[in-house]
């Protein structure tokens, strides 16, 4: 078992105890007896300890967004093992810069199932999961800086719909690819906002309306005498009112067309591309 792993065992084993005797009995001497009884040679360099003072500390917060994110189950209600689970994964997941959100994630699913019950893993990952979704459609940088991403940039599947079937705008890069429009998100901006700014400025598109988040893919930036580092592109799902596209005179952009979904799904030049268009059909109805 990994030292990590082993840590947030004990540090589950301390707050369900915690949490059981509704505080009473010190975390701090409750690890002590655990460790002395499951794991006398382990040395964590104060892992767990800290773990758990963190978890008691901010568990109010934490319990908040539990009850947030999973409406229909009162805090109290939650089993206690998955209560505590939930408390490590969302204190990682949130609020603690050290630790990757898949990684707070998956140590969060391992407890459950170790500990918990036969459906405990699939709650876990459920709030948890949406916690991340929302990290990463408010562009906390806390949760992208973990992972190394140093830029968000937003884009768009932009859609029209006529009687003849759905269109759907695909740009040429220079790279002389097609795929979608994107660009960069400014302070005043929130994300929906830059993305509506960003495909206009790209396509001449006017009446553009944001109906769905599609989701995020991620793409390595070389820049010269720049060290590569990874950038966040976040897409939407937009329906457009007008069609008469007006292709920008700028160098990084070659051309702007509307085609057919099986043109477009033909003519795409990047995979990830491809799979956020699958997505969007599936939000359309039309897979």
């Amino acid at each position: 078992m990994a030292n990590r792993h082993l840590a947030r065992t004990l540090a589950l084993q301390t707050l369900f105890e915690w949490d059981f005797s509704n505080g009473e009995h010190k975390a701090d001497d409750v690890l002590k007896h655990i460790k002395k009884e499951f794991a006398p040679d382990f040395e964590d360099q104060g892992f767990s300890l800290k773990l758990i003072e963190e978890v008691i500390k901010h568990h109010q917060e934490i319990d908040k967004l539990i009850t947030t994110f999973a409406p229909e189950w009162p805090i109290e209600q939650i089993t206690t093992t998955d209560r505590n689970v939930l408390r490590i994964g969302v204190y990682e997941l949130k609020f603690s810069a050290e630790i990757p959100p898949k990684v707070a994630i998956n140590e969060a699913i391992e407890l459950a199932k170790a500990f918990g019950g036969d459906s405990s893993g699939k709650f876990v990952n459920g709030v948890l999961g949406s916690i991340y979704k929302e990290m990463i459609r408010k562009g906390e940088k806390q949760s992208l800086m973990s992972q190394g991403i140093k830029e968000v940039s937003v884009g768009g599947m932009i859609y029209r719909q006529t009687d003849e079937g759905y269109y759907f705008v695909l740009i040429l890069d220079a790279y002389d690819k097609w795929t979608f429009p994107k660009g960069g998100v400014k302070d005043s901006e929130n994300e929906e906002q830059a993305a509506v700014r960003e495909l206009f400025e790209e396509t001449g598109l006017k009446k553009l309306t944001v109906i769905d988040y599609l989701g995020e893919t991620e793409v390595k930036v070389h820049k010269p005498n720049e060290q590569p580092y990874r950038k966040m592109i976040k897409y939407f799902l937009i329906e457009a009112k007008d069609k008469d596209i007006v292709v920008p005179q700028v160098s990084e952009l070659k051309d702007v067309k509307w085609f057919s979904k099986k043109s477009a799904l033909d003519t795409l030049g990047y995979d990830n591309a491809k799979d956020i268009f699958n997505k969007g059909l599936d939000k359309l109805g039309l897979k």
